[in-house]
């Protein structure tokens, strides 16, 4: 389908554009103007007439408007009134006034002028230009009726002009004196004269009318004119307010008396001025709605109610033009990213550069659309070489192209200005990139990911894929101006051959420049500056079409300039500089400089001369200073909150209200205006410098001094935060002129606040992006640490309006650099947190608080932050977090996880931190991750082979099999080159960041290779096995025998030779004039080379015949050499050797054969990190001594890499388990996470009242008790002569009391689901102390009174039941009293017992079987009965009460089930109700009954005839606390209401493991069906009320009695506690503040404390050590060689080495 049926099929002028917008073209002269999201509205009024009105209007009318435009349609509103607060002499100025109502008509969306028109009106400005022609007539007529002196004073102010079309003469305004009382003098004295010589002349003829009118004074005519009289009535209606005061009346001519004897005698006459302007305007205005008029009738009362009213008729006009703008608001303006786009082809509409050619750039443009080349084009140049204006000019031809047809084949365009809009950072610039793409190749949307590490990818895969039927081009504009570039990772290497990208860059930034040529290798095009005599043509071109020209001697000026520098932005400015200039100007005043620099400087010089320096550096500071520009409302609302800035300004321009006059930043602005910019940034227009020379000299000019800009940045902060907004009034030291001293006064600014967010209603919220922009900025800027996190990086609620407004990794960018520990604990946090909150934002409260408990007892704001999180639970996420539920920051470990299913896994340095690559099984590809950040990296496709990484890992190295070295590039995956060498086995390989030194086993060598280069330098002829570069890679050592050979690199040149005492196996150089060798002797010596006297010194350090390695530290300071059991540190400069404990704790010495794996040292050599068997092993270097002991698992530990970027370090273990760690916690007690087990954790239950947990691991090796708001662990329920697993425990319902459960020692033979005895354990919870063992018991049953435990115990077991014997052993609890008494005999209980009690009365009750002996030659039936016993008496008998006992109306074949406690003295019965009914044949479960059956008393108190559900498990229903609710193991709850007969219905099923109920049964607890969250649901109505995830997969769930605590134990060996707050009426604070956890205890580390954390790392190693001790294998117990042994070995070892050449006999 070609592009004219594609337009045919448009439904609307919308879809139209949106189609231009996206495919390019169409003629930019068609581009709508669409007004910006901005109301701006124009004051047009006399100065000194509506003083009241003004004052109204700035008090009431403008901040209730700003605040109802932001709220309800989230608009920005700025009022400009330039005469408010200004001098009559500014009305001089008058292009001022006209420019500022144009750029409101131009930009607004609203009304754009509110028009106050009085009966009087001063007016008294002369004209500032006069032609010449009617100049000299005025003052010949002047001189000819003898006003001589009248005509030299005003020759003397007007002077000629030659440089425009025309000759005239201007008024030369002096800005030295604009507000003296003599140049207003004689400012008035100039138009009186004007406008009687005018006035004169007309009635002579010698002018005619309309020359006349140039001179008569017209007020506000002009701006009436272009505002209102010039505008179609239906514009009219929509944009212009009128006010007109007074009572309206015809004008009078005014009579010209030419019998004066003076010029300026006669008053003047106002003419057909203000009365009759205002009866013009009101005439076109009749009839509209926004036409308002004072009362006539003059009645002060009537006035006094008009000033009332007058503010509310303004309100209400302006507010109904603005609804009505919304209305009709194109839908393209309502879509941001089709905005954005417009705003990208109105920028490209707005930069016009006619006369630049560039035809070198064209040509090479032109040759790369024609190639099939797969590579992105670059544009390069510096600052200011015009790569802006090129590529507008390509993207200008390219689209001309498409509108013409002029393509063969169907072609879209797609482009970027970076920096021209607000899309700034490399998430949101590639993010709409993605969308343009997605829409263009007909994708869907939904496809495009949000986060940056995938969309980086995601785009690359678009630009491959080439998916767009025709040609894409792509053009990107001044992309190092992203202000996260990542060096340009995000470009693609490879594109398709349909697309065509071209970027311009900067040379200037020299780190991404060198990027940007390393990704587009050869396709690059350098920007040359342009010759002179390019630049005088489009000099001369551009003056010419401004209508300007210059004098001779200016244009040697100008031609000298261009002979220095020929940059166009250089070029731009001297036509800039030019256009002000007047063939009367003395050359000193037509200056340009040699460079841009020098041309802005002079700039700024200009302006502080003409604007004072003061209001200057205020003024560009904040522009500078902000981030990405302010609009002019807040530039306004910021300086009136600079008190410095507006005592200066107060001086000379005295108003009742304290704010900045709108005149003086008008007129700087019109100053700046060639260099200024105006651009759409979070929805409002803002300010900023439109080039990048500007920004940096304005900061070097005016943001050099410190305290300079903290108070700027503080006034912005200060803003933002709105703590002078609304009517707060803010102090200030008022000037008392007849004292010296400054008295105290506070004024209001008429601020708005600063929510972060607005609207009434969740539907019209629209979110503060100005506060969340520049509040963080300004308040790091500004240094109010403080500030910045209670405000914004510790506040919740900014958080959630941030994430909200944008995305999750915007509210990250905010903590980029944490200038302190706090912050960055809590960004870690966040990180942590991401995928869960990026899934469920409601979660982020009680993830936040789940990983920073543990630091509230030391950070103040991380106190405030959980404090907060706990108070929004109940509106969002109603669990709060009891301890450290989830993996906490600010330990060593900084995260971990499992790469099972990889293989060949190997750590590498990155720039940025540390990267893995590893190969999946079965795959070629080589997978990568940047696990210091936890990004991926693209997969690589690479053969088989040893894979090694240079120094900063830019290159991965493989080795193949066909004797090639494939070089890949590690950030894009791309084959980079490969080299050949002669195959063979690799002895060795030695590698730097940017060589590589290959040895093999029988070629000759080593390979020297240039990786970056992918060059072989030199192939040696020596057989080297060992080789070193040192940090520098400016020496390069390698061996031949004993020879060590030290080269110069790159040039090769053989500095000096060495000899080692035997060969050398191991070498580091350090520096150029030092090595330290290993020989093949086990002698550690340092080879010291002269390179003058070309000698060699050589010592011995050390031998040990068990040395496994020698690692140089970072800053080459240290060595440290490793030994199996020990290591060695020795100075590098002194060679003597350095104190190191190599005394280990005993708990790392499990295994005493274990070794160490390998030693390195951390990015500043403060660290020495050690692996050895299960633990890293942590050493101060500059004490030697041991600070830190970690274990990593339960398997040894294998590799060790640390990041000599950042002070990381990563570990893998033998089950590939990856564990990073951050070593600048090394000082910290925080623990990542607090592992009860290191298996599942099979059951947990809640101690009441406690705030402790018991738990039970998988492993049944033992029971803990666990605080619940510390998660360490108090107690373990197991003694050494404890014998066998623990099967279960048994808590009492006060906490106070554990059983653990034990198999009985007596049925050793059975598996533990087979045993139906235990030995039963009773602990007392407060000691942690046995009390008492029963052996052999079936069961263990407390009262809910928690007073009587009853164990039921066995005396004979048999595998016939009848033939079983218990005993009842009866403990009172609160006493030493036990009491044991028989159970009848052929009996057995069915379920188990309970015990149900009434102060001092206790009963065990249980659903029992009896029958005959099984010997018996009569069997009797067997009878299901309920059990009931008195206990504590001896007199006490058993009865067996049969269910027509208790209900006389049941039938004989309905049968018991269970019993449960109930009630005091009561307990609920479950039966079967078989009566009548035939289930033998059916599979159709029985329908239930229950009764409530008080023991004490016997008999029945409420019976349930209909009970449950028929399918329903009686043994696994759960009750409520108040046995009101009862959920079944279907998930179905019932209640009391219901006689518990019918389930409700719209909570029915609910598919939940490990369902508990909670707070009197009113919400269900459980886990979802993959066990990965916990979930609250409201029982009445099936309702979600939470859901948040558990670490890992949940694996046991229990609820406290007090029905608010939740404990959930998980897979990974963790125990997770929550407690439950959701009703409104909850006692949130109390609840909370009576959590351990919350209770303020400040307790922060410092160092001397480092002692203690070493013990605290061997407490908690072994409290979690296996309750069995480990079974050490042959190789463990075999014992270490002595000192004597070693020392002979060595010896020999040396002997050998001696003679190595001859045959050796050892006798």
């Amino acid at each position: 389908m070609n592009e004219d049926s594609i337009k045919e099929t448009f439904e609307t002028e919308e879809d139209q554009l949106k189609h231009g917008l996206l495919h390019g073209g169409f003629n930019l002269h068609d581009l709508p103007r669409l007004p910006s999201n901005v109301v701006k509205l124009y004051v047009c009024a006399n100065r000194k007439e509506f003083e009241k009105e003004r004052e109204i209007l700035i008090r009431e009318v403008y901040p209730d408007l700003r605040r109802y435009c932001r709220d309800n349609h989230g608009v920005d509103f700025h009022a400009v009134d330039l005469r408010w607060g200004s001098r009559k002499e500014v009305d001089v100025f008058q292009p001022m006034f006209l420019r500022e109502l144009q750029l409101c008509q131009k930009d607004t969306m609203g009304p754009n002028i509110l028009c106050m028109l009085s009966e009087d009106e001063e007016v008294w400005y002369p004209p500032l230009e006069v032609e010449k022609d009617e100049y000299e007539t005025l003052l010949e007529f002047l001189a000819s009726c003898g006003f001589e002196d009248e005509a030299l004073f005003v020759d003397r102010y007007y002077k000629e002009d030659k440089n425009g079309p025309t000759p005239y003469y201007y008024l030369q305004v002096d800005f030295q004196q604009t507000y003296s009382d003599e140049w207003s003098s004689t400012l008035c004295l100039l138009q009186q004269i004007f406008l009687k010589a005018s006035e004169a002349c007309l009635q002579k003829g010698m002018i005619d009318t309309e020359t006349y009118m140039e001179f008569k004074p017209i007020g506000l005519e002009n701006e009436v004119e272009t505002g209102i009289l010039a505008v179609d009535r239906k514009h009219r209606e929509r944009n212009c307010i009128l006010y007109v005061k007074g009572l309206l009346q015809e004008g009078k001519e005014s009579t010209v008396d030419d019998n004066s004897s003076s010029c300026t005698e006669s008053t003047i006459s106002n003419g057909f001025l203000p009365s009759s302007l205002r009866e013009t305007v009101y005439e076109n205005m009749r009839g509209s709605v926004n036409v308002i008029t004072e009362p006539v009738d003059d009645v002060s009362l009537e006035k006094l109610e008009f000033s009332k009213t007058f503010a509310n008729k303004v309100y209400c006009s302006v507010k109904e033009i603005v609804d009505e703008s919304i209305r009709n608001q194109n839908p393209v303006q309502r879509d941001p990213f089709f905005r954005e786009i417009y705003n990208q082809w109105n920028f490209l509409k707005s930069s016009q550069c006619p006369f630049l050619e560039r035809d070198d750039l064209m040509s090479a443009t032109k040759d790369y659309f024609l190639s099939e080349t797969d590579r992105p084009l670059a544009i390069i140049g510096e600052n200011g070489a015009g790569k802006t204006s090129a590529l507008a000019k390509i993207i200008r031809d390219v689209n001309t192209a498409i509108y013409n047809k002029d393509l063969t084949m169907r072609t879209a365009i797609v482009f970027r200005f970076v920096g021209e809009t607000q899309v700034v950072t490399a998430r949101q610039f590639l993010f709409n990139l993605c969308l343009h793409l997605v829409d263009l190749m007909g994708k869907d949307r939904s496809e495009i990911p949000t986060d940056y590490k995938q969309l980086k990818y995601f785009f690359s895969e678009l630009l491959l894929s080439g998916e767009f039927g025709g040609m894409l081009i792509i053009l990107l504009d001044s992309v190092d101006l992203l202000e996260d570039n990542h060096n340009f990772e995000w470009l693609p290497i490879k594109i398709a051959v349909n697309v065509k990208l071209i970027v311009s860059c900067s040379s200037n930034r020299t780190e991404l420049f060198t990027h940007l040529l390393d990704r587009c290798k050869d396709s690059v095009h350098f920007l040359s500056p342009l010759s002179s005599t390019e630049c005088e043509r489009i000099f001369r071109a551009s003056l010419s079409t401004s209508w300007r020209s210059v004098t001779y001697e200016q244009m040697s000026i100008v031609k000298d300039a261009f002979q220095v520098c020929t940059l166009p932005l250089f070029l731009s400015m001297a036509i800039e500089e030019a256009k002000r200039w007047h063939s009367y100007d003395d050359m000193n005043f037509c200056f340009i400089g040699e460079s841009v620099g020098e041309n802005i400087n002079a700039l700024f010089e200009r302006i502080e001369k003409e604007h004072e320096t003061l209001l200057v550096s205020h003024f560009l500071g904040y522009l500078t200073a902000a981030n990405l520009g302010l609009s002019e409302a807040e530039l306004l609302d910021i300086m009136s909150i600079d008190e410095a800035l507006l005592d200066d300004v107060t001086a000379c321009c005295k108003t009742t209200i304290r704010r900045m006059p709108a005149y003086l930043p008008a007129r700087l602005l019109q100053d700046l205006e060639p260099f200024i910019t105006e651009r759409e940034v979070d929805g409002i227009l803002v300010l900023s410098w439109k080039h990048r020379q500007f920004q940096d000299a304005a900061a070097k000019k005016y943001l050099s001094e410190e305290k300079f800009v903290e108070d700027l940045h503080s006034n912005i902060a200060d803003y933002f935060l709105g703590t002078w907004g609304g009517s707060i009034r803010k102090p200030y030291h008022e000037s008392n002129k007849s004292h010296l001293q400054k008295r105290e006064n506070e004024a209001c600014r008429f601020l708005c606040e600063q929510p972060n967010h607005f609207g009434s209603t969740e539907a019209m919220t629209t979110y503060n992006l100005r506060k969340f922009r520049h509040l963080p900025f300004s308040l790091r800027r500004s240094n109010r640490l403080d500030d910045l996190k209670k405000y914004v990086l510790c506040d919740l609620d900014y958080m959630f309006d941030k994430i909200k407004s944008s995305t999750f990794q915007e509210l990250l960018r905010d903590y980029n650099d944490a200038p302190d520990r706090e912050i960055q604990l809590v960004e870690d946090a966040l990180k942590m947190a991401k995928p869960t909150i990026e899934k469920d934002i409601n979660c982020l409260g009680a993830e936040l608080s789940g990983r920073l408990l543990e630091h509230t007892k030391s950070y103040k704001y991380i106190r405030q932050l959980v404090h907060n999180c706990d108070l929004y639970a109940q509106r969002n996420c109603p669990l709060i977090p009891n301890c450290q539920c989830y993996n906490t920051p600010g330990g060593l470990l900084q995260y971990s996880f499992n790469a099972e299913s990889a293989s060949n896994i190997s750590f590498h340095q990155s720039p940025c931190g540390i990267f893995l690559t590893a190969k999946t099984a079965g795959s070629l590809s080589l997978r990568a991750w940047e696990i210091s950040k936890g990004d991926p990296r693209p997969e690589i496709v690479m053969p088989f082979g040893q894979i090694y990484a240079t120094k900063d890992g830019s290159f991965l190295n493989v080795f193949c099999n066909d004797g090639t070295v494939k070089i890949f590039r590690s950030d894009c995956g791309e084959l980079y080159d490969s080299i050949e060498y002669k195959y063979d086995d690799i002895a060795s390989v030695c590698v730097s960041k940017k060589y590589l030194a290959l040895a093999l086993q029988r070629e000759t060598g080593p390979y020297l290779i240039d990786v970056t280069e992918a060059s072989l330098i030199h192939r040696f002829s020596y057989h080297s096995r060992s080789m070193a570069f040192n940090s520098q890679e400016t020496h390069f050592v390698c061996e031949s025998g004993r020879n060590i050979y030290l080269f110069e690199l790159p040039r090769l040149v053989r500095k000096c030779t060495g000899e080692a005492s035997d060969v050398p196996k191991q070498i580091v150089l350090c520096g150029d004039k030092k090595c330290f060798v290993v020989t093949k002797s086990k002698q550690v010596e340092t080879i010291i080379f002269d390179i003058t006297n070309k000698h060699y010194r050589r010592n011995n350090l050390m031998t040990d015949i068990d040395i496994r390695d020698m690692k140089l530290s970072n800053t080459g300071f240290i060595l440290v050499i490793m030994t199996g059991k020990s290591l060695r540190l020795f100075s590098t400069s002194t060679e003597k050797q350095k104190f190191i404990n190599n005394d280990l704790p005993p708990c790392c010495l499990t295994y005493p054969s274990s070794n160490y794996a390998s030693v390195s040292f951390s990015v500043d050599d403060k660290l020495l990190i050690g692996i050895r068997g299960y633990f890293v092993l942590i050493w101060k270097t500059d004490t030697g001594k041991l600070a830190r002991v970690l274990q990593t698992g339960n398997t040894p530990l294998l590799k060790l890499l640390t990041s000599s970027a950042t002070n990381k370090a990563v570990t893998l273990s033998a089950d590939n388990d990856v564990q990073i760690w951050d070593l600048s916690n090394v000082d910290y007690p925080t623990r990542h996470t607090d592992k009860v087990f290191q298996n599942p954790v099979k059951i947990t239950e809640v101690l009441h009242a406690k705030h402790q947990v018991v738990c039970l691991g998988s492993n049944q090796e033992d029971v803990k008790i666990v605080n619940s708001s510390s998660g360490q662990i108090e107690h373990v329920l197991r003694n050494d002569d404890d014998v066998g697993p623990v099967h279960d425990f048994i808590v009492s319902k006060d906490g106070n009391y554990v059983i653990t459960r034990i198999n009985s020692q007596s049925l050793r033979g059975q598996s533990s689901t087979e045993a139906i005895l235990y030995d039963d354990l009773l602990w007392d919870v407060k000691s942690g102390s046995k009390i008492r063992h029963v052996f052999d018991s079936r069961f263990a049953v407390f009262s809910n009174n928690c007073r009587t435990l009853v164990f039921v115990t066995c005396v004979n077991l048999s595998k016939n039941w009848r033939n079983n014997v218990y005993n009842l052993e009866t403990t009172a609890l609160d006493s030493d009293f036990n009491f044991l008494c028989d159970f009848p005999e052929k009996t057995e209980f069915l379920t188990t017992p309970c015990v149900v009690s009434e102060e001092e009365f206790s009963y065990i009750v249980g659903v029992v079987k009896t029958g005959a002996p099984a010997d018996t030659e009569s069997k009797d039936e067997i009878n299901t009965q309920l059990l009931v016993r008195g206990l504590f008496s001896p007199s006490a008998t058993y009865r067996m009460i049969g269910i027509r006992d208790i209900v006389q109306t049941l039938g004989e074949e309905d049968t018991f089930l269970d019993a449960f406690p109930y009630q005091e003295c009561s307990c609920l019965i479950v039966y079967e109700n078989r009566k009548g009914l035939n289930n033998s044949k059916s599979s159709n479960p029985y329908p239930k009954g229950a009764v409530v059956y008080n023991v004490e008393k016997e008999e029945c108190l409420f019976h349930f005839s209909s009970f449950l559900e028929p399918t329903t498990d009686v043994s696994r229903i759960k009750f409520s606390s108040n046995n009101k609710v009862i959920l079944d193991n279907n998930g179905n709850v019932f209640t009391a209401e219901s006689n518990f007969k019918v389930p409700n219905t719209r909570s029915k099923g609910l598919d939940l493991r490990y369902s508990r109920l909670a707070l009197k049964g009113q919400h269900i607890i459980g886990l979802t069906k993959d066990r990965t969250e916990l979930t609250v649901v409201r029982s009445s109505d099936g309702v979600q009320n939470a859901k948040i995830p558990v670490h890992g997969r949940g694996c046991c769930l229990s609820v406290d009695h007090d029905d608010r605590t939740i404990v959930v134990g998980c897979e990974d060996g963790r125990v997770m506690v929550w407690s439950l707050i959701l009703h409104l009426s909850d006692p949130m604070a109390e609840l909370i503040s009576k959590l351990p956890s919350r209770v303020s205890n400040p307790n922060k580390v410092t160092d001397n404390q480092a002692v203690d954390l070493l013990q605290n790392d061997i407490k908690y190693i072994e409290g979690r050590k296996p309750a069995q001790p480990t079974i050490t294998s042959q190789t463990d117990i075999r014992r270490p060689p002595s000192h004597q042994t070693v020392s002979t070995a060595v010896f020999l070892t040396q002997q050998t080495s001696l003679g190595r050449e001859t045959p050796c006999h050892v006798q």
